[in-house]
């Protein structure tokens, strides 16, 4: 069967259809920096969630990355701690698709002998270009996240993932050669030892105007019959009557002296625990009494992190993300968390109604207590939280206040289905 892509179309209802134009194979409409410009603005363009479901959001911290083997075009990190590579590739360049292939293999490999130093290096060197970014690669990873990352979690992740060669590599262009696909199965038996997914991504490019003038409308796919690579074995034929003088050892290569522990989340008795040992066996049963009362009253979903517990409404769908209205720390201290606005987006509130449950809620608990933010607080800022211990007698007004927000939040996506 063959697989012809057919044009897109502009439709208005009832009044017309405009059949949109691919751009030629020889254009001039754009160069391969604008192509890079565009993808380091909008990585939400890169079709990175069907190699990984669980990637997270991409955030791009370098351009034109100086490795080993030379310059990365873009170089990503995601907030789920996945390096992301990219090299872009305009159809009408001539430059050799192996070159082209083997460069980025080359990038993996050099990528895989770094540590999560290496990006924060790399992204404050970005940082200091774009003068609206914050230096903290931490806070900015926090900022796309739709939950709470503390730097355990993110430092783990990334290590783990280089140490494993666990990256995900694009080849991206405006149109993408058969001769390059066959390349890539012949290619990549030189690093199977490697766990990277490879991927060839085609950003289709049609002519499209409107009322704001010409424009460009890009269709993003990946060219289907590349398979990632994601991991290899190794098959030992004997000849017979050897089998029994095989010996298979498993070898156990420990942790360097000095490497951070695997971050490991809470669970309930070693959070009720943190908390006895911070601040009292009066505190453990007064916050234990709190979120357990707010649970069975508000079906809320309790979520242990590596220093908190998150009570969430979880997504009516059972498949999304929930969202966090309230933040129990094993220090003994509660907070309003930032990400609730971001988390309410990915249910497909719009950002109108999202933003008016937020704030709504923030400023009824800051009305109970000035320390709850009406700007909601980030778990990267402690000092802000308040003692549990100090906000006792306020938790009858803190209770219809949370439970004014769950209602306000499943009205809003029943309403919007």
């Amino acid at each position: 069967m063959i697989n012809r892509t057919v044009n897109p179309a502009f439709v208005v209802p009832g009044v017309s259809v405009h059949t949109l134009e691919r751009l030629p194979r020889i254009h001039t409409t754009f160069d391969e920096r604008f192509l890079q410009d565009l993808l380091a603005d909008h990585p939400e363009l890169l079709p990175v969630r069907d190699i990984r479901d669980d990637v997270g959001s991409l955030l791009c911290i370098g351009r034109e990355v100086a490795v080993s083997s030379g310059a990365i075009d873009i170089l990503y990190l995601s907030t789920q701690g996945y390096p992301v590579v990219v090299e872009t590739k305009l159809w009408r360049n001539p430059q050799a698709r192996r070159e082209v292939l083997s460069q980025t293999l080359d990038y993996v490999k050099d990528i895989a002998q770094k540590d999560f130093e290496w990006f924060e290096q790399q992204w404050k060197l970005f940082s200091q270009q774009h003068d609206n970014q914050p230096w903290d690669l931490l806070r900015r990873l926090n900022d796309l996240s739709d939950d709470e990352i503390d730097e355990q979690f993110i430092v783990d992740r990334v290590n783990r993932a280089l140490s494993r060669g666990d990256v995900i590599a694009m080849i991206v262009g405006d149109g993408i050669e058969t001769r390059l696909q066959e390349l890539v199965a012949h290619l990549c038996k030189d690093s199977s030892h490697l766990r990277y997914s490879l991927a060839l991504v085609e950003l289709a490019c049609y002519q499209f105007g409107n009322q704001d003038g010409d424009g460009i409308l890009v269709v993003p796919r990946i060219v289907h019959d590349v398979e990632p690579v994601q991991r290899a074995y190794v098959r030992v034929d004997l000849a017979n009557g050897l089998e029994s003088q095989l010996t298979v050892t498993p070898v156990v290569v420990p942790d360097p002296v000095g490497s951070r522990p695997h971050r490991v989340n809470l669970n309930e008795d070693e959070f009720l625990e943190a908390i006895e040992q911070s601040a009292g066996r009066k505190c453990r049963d007064q916050i234990e009494q709190c979120y357990r009362d707010l649970i069975d009253s508000f079906e809320l979903e309790p979520e242990f992190k590596a220093a908190a517990v998150m009570l969430k409404v979880p997504h009516p769908d059972g498949d999304g993300l929930g969202v966090s209205v309230l933040a129990l720390e094993k220090q003994g201290r509660i907070y309003n968390t930032k990400h609730m606005r971001r988390q309410l987006k990915g249910w497909s509130l719009s950002s109108t109604i999202s933003d008016q449950i937020t704030s709504d809620y923030w400023t009824s608990l800051h009305k109970i207590d000035p320390r709850f933010s009406p700007d909601g607080i980030s778990h990267l800022a402690p000092r802000q939280f308040l003692p549990f211990a100090e906000i006792v007698d306020k938790l009858p007004d803190i209770k219809s206040r949370v439970g004014n927000v769950v209602a306000a939040i499943r009205s809003a996506y029943d309403d919007s289905r």
